[in-house]
């Protein structure tokens, strides 16, 4: 007897799966993208922060990590203006999506930027 294939049961059966994996991948892609974004906005931070203070520079990170859906603690982030010529931001957090309510995939997400400070005539 010859195999036509796949029946409409196995069919439905990959589709769930398929379904599934791509819920699993999203859940987990959206705490990397976020720290991506994160990222982002703290060499940001970093580039223009040598005309603010240093609480203008933590308010200004926990605003932008708002808007990415992050809440970062200002405890977590360390500005270090010791090197000479540049600003050096360190950011810690964690991070984590809930998988069906079930599995809660956990990061410990570390960001750390210098930039060098060039100022323009």
């Amino acid at each position: 007897m010859r195999s036509r294939g796949i029946s409409g049961f196995g069919l439905i059966f990959v589709i769930i799966l398929l379904l599934i994996i791509g819920y699993i991948a999203y859940q987990i892609g959206q705490v990397h993208f976020a720290y991506g974004t994160i990222s982002e906005k703290v060499e940001h931070a970093a580039t223009i922060g040598y005309t603010m203070s240093n609480y203008e520079i933590v308010e200004h990170i926990i605003k932008e990590a708002r808007e990415a859906n992050v809440e970062i603690n200002p405890d977590s982030i360390s500005i270090d203006r010791t090197v000479p010529d540049s600003l050096r931001i360190y950011v810690a957090y964690d991070d984590s999506s809930k998988i069906f309510g079930i599995f809660t995939y956990n990061r410990h997400l570390v960001i750390d930027k210098t930039v060098q400070i060039k100022i323009r005539f």
